[in-house]
């Protein structure tokens, strides 16, 4: 299957037996990767991959001051966009794109 026949907007979508993200994710895997990072920033600009819907990003928003992410789902880019406003471009396409 190429990347055009994929419908990212349905990838992301929960279903009856799995979530694109879990509690866990958020409440556990975030603040632990936060810390594992954190020795590896400097000071400039953030290119984050896969943003999903940019809760990720607001952690790194508070220690980068220019952030573009990349997300491939039109749906998870608005709902980025809308959360983070002026702390991150968001851009709508592939990594490939």
């Amino acid at each position: 299957m190429s990347n055009s026949e994929r419908n990212y907007n349905l990838e992301i979508k929960d279903t009856s037996n799995h979530q694109y993200a879990y509690n866990f994710d958020f409440d556990v895997m975030h603040p632990y990767m936060m810390e594992s990072f954190q020795p590896f920033f400097s000071n400039g600009n953030l290119l984050e991959l896969g943003c999903f819907q940019g809760d990720f990003t607001q952690r790194l928003a508070s220690q980068f001051e220019d952030i573009t992410c990349v997300e491939a789902s039109e749906a998870a880019a608005i709902e980025a966009q809308r959360k983070l406003g002026d702390r991150a471009r968001i851009i709508n396409a592939t990594f490939e794109d």
